[in-house]
């Protein structure tokens, strides 16, 4: 009873990473399109909360579709290969590409997390 009930919480997981990671995703579009950077004004503060906040929703819907896609994989008992984790970063980055400075920080981000994703998962 317990595996199944194991089972049941990872799906629910990979169901809800991804609904959260789509949720971004449509934000990071959003942001990062230009749709909404007409309503910020010429102060500092507000470019640089704007620059933090679409790097953050980039970097989060790297997170949730990596969390998504590595429970869909334990579930099928296969592991996440290199390969998936370089398809979410190409399209984490891809997100990012019409402003140097988002995309700067985004890849120094991504490295970041995956750097710490390959320590935690030798050890």
């Amino acid at each position: 009873i317990k595996p199944k009930l194991e089972e049941k919480s990872v799906y629910r997981s990979v169901v809800l990473s991804a609904v959260i990671g789509g949720i971004l995703l449509i934000t990071s579009i959003l942001l990062n399109g230009g749709y909404l950077s007409q309503f910020i004004s010429a102060n500092v503060i507000f470019q640089i909360l704007d620059i933090t906040i679409r790097v953050l929703v980039i970097l989060f819907f790297f997170i949730f579709m990596t969390i998504s896609i590595g429970n869909y994989k334990e579930l099928t008992g296969k592991p996440l290969d290199f390969k998936f984790i370089m398809l979410i970063f190409i399209f984490s980055l891809i997100q990012s590409f019409r402003d140097s400075i988002v995309f700067s920080f985004t890849l120094v981000g991504l490295l970041l997390i995956i750097v710490y994703l390959f320590f935690v998962q030798e050890n």
